[in-house]
C-alpha cells in the first residue's frame, strides 16, 4: 500500500473508490480484480493498493495467458498511478476537483487494465479503507465460500447503517415466522407490526448450479414472507453484488435471480450503492416506530 500525507480522519468521512480489473481477453470481458484506488474528496486525499506482480490467482484463472502480459500491465499500471499521486499531491486537488479528476481518471476504457464502478463509503482513515476494500475485492476474489463473502457484507453494511441511521433504529438478524417456516433475515427491523428487510448476496459459488440454487433459495424464502403477510415487498431489499469473473453462466444466473425479486416486488440495489441502500433502511423510520432489541 502506499502512504500518503496523513492519512488517519478523526471522523468517519465520504471516501470514492474503483476498483482495478485485469482483462487481458476482450472477446470473453473476463477479468479478474487487481487492486482499489480510494479518494476522499473533502481531505484531498488518495490511496491505491495493487495485487503483487506475480499473482498465481491471475495466471491459475487465465491459465493460457503468458505471465510476462500481467506482470507488465501492473508495472505500468502502478507507475501510472503513482505519477497521479505526485499531481494531486503538488496541486493540492481535492473537494469537487478531486471528484472530477477521480471521474476522469476511472472512465470507461477499453485496456487490459482498466477501472469498475466507482463507489462510495465511510471511513475514519483511507488506509484503513484500502486494506479493507482490498481484502474483500481482490483478496478474495476467486474464493468459493460464498458464506464468508456474504458474513463480511453482512457485517460491513450493518456497521455503516448503525453509523448513518438515527439513533434507536437498529437492523438485527431476526428469524421471522412465515406459515409453518422460521426464516431467518440477516438484517431486519420491525415497523409495527411489520418488518423492514435488507439480505445482502453474492455469487460466489464454484459452480453455476450451486449459484442458482443459492438465489432460488431466496426468491422462494421472500415470496413466503411476502404471502405470510410478514413483510410488504415493496419493504424488502436485496442488495447484489455482481460475480467479480463475470463469466456468461454466472452473470446469467445473476440476472435471473434479480429479475425474480424485481418481480416479486421488492427492490434490489447494487451492494455498492450504499446511499440508495441507507435511504432505504431510514425512510419512514423513527426511534419510535421500531422495536429497540439489539441481538446478533
Amino acid at each position: 500500500m502506499i502512504e500518503i500525507m496523513n492519512t488517519v480522519m478523526t471522523n468517519n468521512t465520504q471516501c470514492m473508490y474503483a476498483v482495478v480489473r485485469f482483462m487481458p481477453f476482450a472477446e470473453t470481458r473476463e477479468f479478474a480484480n487487481v487492486g482499489v484506488v480510494v479518494i476522499a474528496p473533502k481531505l484531498g486525499l488518495y490511496d491505491f493498493k495493487l495485487a503483487p506482480k506475480s499473482f498465481k490467482r491471475v495466471t491459475h484463472f487465465f491459465d493460457d495467458l503468458d505471465g510476462v502480459v500481467y506482470k507488465h500491465a501492473i508495472e505500468g499500471f502502478e507507475g501510472e498511478l503513482k505519477r497521479i499521486r505526485h499531481y494531486l499531491v503538488h496541486n493540492h486537488v481535492q473537494g469537487k476537483n478531486l471528484v472530477d479528476y477521480f471521474k476522469e481518471v476511472t472512465r470507461t476504457r477499453e485496456s487490459v487494465l482498466h477501472f469498475g464502478e466507482v463507489g462510495t463509503m465511510l471511513t475514519a482513515n483511507i488506509n484503513v479503507a484500502v486494506d479493507k476494500l482490498y481484502d474483500r475485492l481482490v483478496g478474495r476474489n476467486f474464493t468459493e465460500n460464498k458464506e464468508y463473502t456474504e458474513q463480511f457484507m453482512v457485517r460491513d453494511l450493518k456497521k455503516q447503517l448503525t453509523s448513518k441511521l438515527p439513533s434507536g433504529i437498529r437492523y438485527t438478524q431476526k428469524k421471522l415466522k412465515a406459515g409453518i417456516y422460521d426464516i431467518s433475515v440477516p438484517l431486519a427491523t420491525r415497523i409495527d407490526d411489520s418488518y423492514r428487510i435488507i439480505r445482502p448476496m453474492a455469487f460466489e459459488q464454484n459452480n453455476v448450479l450451486k449459484a442458482m440454487e443459492h438465489g432460488e433459495t431466496w426468491v422462494g424464502r421472500l415470496k413466503k414472507l411476502i404471502d405470510a403477510d410478514v413483510i410488504q415487498a415493496e419493504k424488502a431489499l436485496f442488495a447484489f453484488e455482481k460475480p467479480v469473473h463475470r463469466k456468461l453462466e454466472f452473470m446469467n444466473v445473476y440476472e435471473d435471480v434479480v429479475g425474480e425479486i424485481k418481480n416479486l416486488g421488492a427492490l434490489t440495489k447494487d451492494y455498492a450503492d450504499t446511499d440508495s441502500i441507507i435511504s432505504f433502511a431510514s425512510a419512514d423510520l423513527s426511534p419510535e416506530s421500531v422495536e429497540n432489541s439489539f441481538h446478533l
